[in-house]
C-alpha cells in the first residue's frame, strides 16, 4: 500500500508540477509599476485639432480554438474563440486601421481553424482607403495582412510604425516583408504619442519590444482601449492573469514582467473610469456578448450591427 501511495505522488510530482508550472502559475516577480493616466489619455487625445472618429467597426479575419488556461493562465479547459481580427475609426477626415489581419500562409503556420479571404479582401481596401495604419505589435496575425499587399508601396506612406515594429526590429525582421519597404520610414513615438485627432498612441513594450496601445476618444465622447496582445483577452486584464508558460516562455516568448505591469495599469485605468471600453486582442466573444461594447458595428463594408447572442456567432 505504501508503495503505491508514493507511485501516486512520484506520479503527481512527475506530471501535475510541470502541468501547473506551464498552465496555470501565474507568478511574476519585479512587476514594473506602471501607471496609465485617463486625464493624461484625453489631453493627449485633444493635442490635435480636427474631427475625432466617430465609430469603430470590427473584421474578423480568421479563428481558431484553444483551451482556455492556455490564453490565460488558470482559466480553464474550456476552449476559447481566439479572433484574429481588424479594427477601424471611421473619421471624417480620413479612416484609421487598427492591425491588417494576415494571410493564408501565416493562417497555416499558426494553425488557425479558419481564414476568411473575402473579409481580409475588406481590410485591404480598407487599407488603400486610410488616412492612417497603425499596428498593436509585430505579429504575423497582426502585420501580415499589409506587409503581403502586391501594392504595398503606394499604402506605405500612411503607415505609421516604430523602429522596433519596423523591418530592422528585433522581432520584426522575421516577417515576410516585401523588397521594397523604401516609402516606409519608421517613426519613433514618445511613451504617449498623439497621432490623429482623438487617436493616441500608448507604447507598452512587454509582449513584442514594439508592442502599443491604442486610445481613441470618439466624436460622441465615448473612449476605447485598443490593448493588442498586451491582453489578448478580457481576463488578462481584468483579472490579471498572464498567458500561459506555455506561450510567455516558449510558443511565444514575451517579458511576463513587464507584460503583468500593464495588465495591472489597465485594471487601474478601467477602475478610474468604469466607461472605458477596453477591446482586447482576440476576444472576439467579448465584443459579442458585453453590452457595453454595442457601439462597435461588425464588417467593414456593410457595417451591420453585430449580433448580441448569448456566445460567439462564428461556426
Amino acid at each position: 500500500m505504501k508503495r503505491r501511495y508514493r507511485l501516486l505522488l512520484l506520479a503527481v510530482a512527475v506530471l501535475g508540477l510541470p502541468y501547473y508550472w506551464l498552465v496555470l502559475d501565474n507568478s511574476v516577480s519585479g512587476v514594473p509599476a506602471y501607471r496609465l493616466d485617463i486625464a493624461q489619455l484625453r489631453q493627449a487625445a485633444g493635442a490635435i485639432p480636427g474631427a475625432r472618429p466617430d465609430s469603430v467597426t470590427v473584421q474578423v479575419v480568421g479563428w481558431r480554438r484553444v483551451p482556455g488556461t492556455l490564453m490565460v493562465a488558470g482559466g480553464g479547459l474550456k476552449r476559447n474563440l481566439v479572433a484574429v481580427q481588424s479594427f477601424l475609426l471611421h473619421a471624417p477626415g480620413g479612416n484609421i486601421v487598427i492591425d491588417s489581419g494576415f494571410d493564408a500562409a501565416a493562417a497555416r503556420s499558426m494553425d488557425m481553424e479558419k481564414f476568411l479571404p473575402a473579409a481580409q479582401a475588406k481590410v485591404d481596401a480598407a487599407i488603400r482607403d486610410a488616412r492612417l495604419v497603425l499596428f498593436t505589435h509585430e505579429h504575423l496575425d497582426h502585420m501580415t495582412g499589409l506587409l503581403r499587399m502586391k501594392d504595398f508601396a503606394s499604402v506605405a506612406p500612411h503607415v505609421l510604425v516604430t523602429p522596433e515594429q519596423g523591418p530592422g526590429g528585433p522581432l520584426a525582421r522575421s516577417l515576410p516583408w516585401p523588397r521594397d519597404t523604401g516609402r516606409l520610414v519608421p517613426r519613433k513615438l514618445a511613451p504617449v504619442q498623439p497621432v490623429a485627432p482623438g487617436v493616441v498612441v500608448v507604447r507598452t513594450p512587454g509582449h513584442t519590444p514594439g508592442s502599443q496601445m491604442i486610445f481613441a476618444r470618439l466624436a460622441d465622447g465615448s473612449e476605447y482601449l485598443f490593448a493588442g496582445d498586451t491582453a489578448s483577452m478580457r481576463r488578462n486584464w481584468s483579472l490579471k492573469r498572464l498567458r500561459s508558460r506555455l506561450l510567455s516562455d516558449y510558443l511565444a516568448p514575451e517579458d511576463r514582467p513587464q507584460v503583468m505591469g500593464w495588465l495591472r495599469a489597465i485594471n487601474d485605468l478601467f477602475r478610474q473610469d468604469p466607461g472605458l471600453i477596453v477591446v482586447s486582442g482576440h476576444d472576439y466573444d467579448d465584443l459579442v456578448t458585453d453590452p457595453t461594447k454595442r457601439a462597435f458595428r461588425e464588417d467593414f463594408v456593410t457595417r451591420t450591427v453585430i449580433p448580441r447572442p448569448p456566445g460567439s456567432q462564428l461556426q
